[in-house]
């Protein structure tokens, strides 16, 4: 998991001085920024932009364990960090995926990925992890 989180720390320390303006070059894929939060928006999940990415630092910052889904095809490789109602998914090369909140009753990621044959990682997030996003946010 080390190496991941040293890939997501890196990605965002491209962007930290400009992070409000910046964030959408953190995502995987060129425009699914925008469409996260439009749809974010609709499912009254966030209020706007800016509360999308504060929810999504504060999740980092709270992260209390991730899981690390390993497939047979390593670039489907995900890492999923969550707090207590929010979570965020991200590629094997620290690159956002989704970042969303956790409907309760929902299938969980761990029962997700278990469906779809994923070797499961499982671990407490770093406390400088969490450090440096505490940081980021504030």
């Amino acid at each position: 998991m080390e190496k991941i989180e040293k890939k997501i720390i890196t990605n965002f320390e491209n962007v930290k001085y400009d992070i409000y303006t910046k964030f959408g070059d953190l995502w995987e894929l060129d425009g699914s920024f925008e469409r996260h939060i439009e749809k974010r928006i609709t499912l009254g999940h966030i209020d706007d932009r800016d509360d999308y990415i504060v929810k999504t630092l504060d999740c980092l910052a709270n992260s209390d364990n991730f899981i690390f889904a390993e497939h047979k095809n390593s670039w489907d490789n995900i890492c999923y960090n969550k707090s207590k109602s929010w979570a965020v998914i991200f590629n094997e090369n620290g690159k956002i995926m989704t970042s969303y909140k956790i409907k309760i009753g929902s299938k969980s990621f761990f029962q997700a990925q278990i469906a779809i044959k994923a070797k499961i990682k499982k671990g407490i997030t770093d406390e400088k992890f969490r450090r440096y996003f505490n940081r980021l946010r504030s």
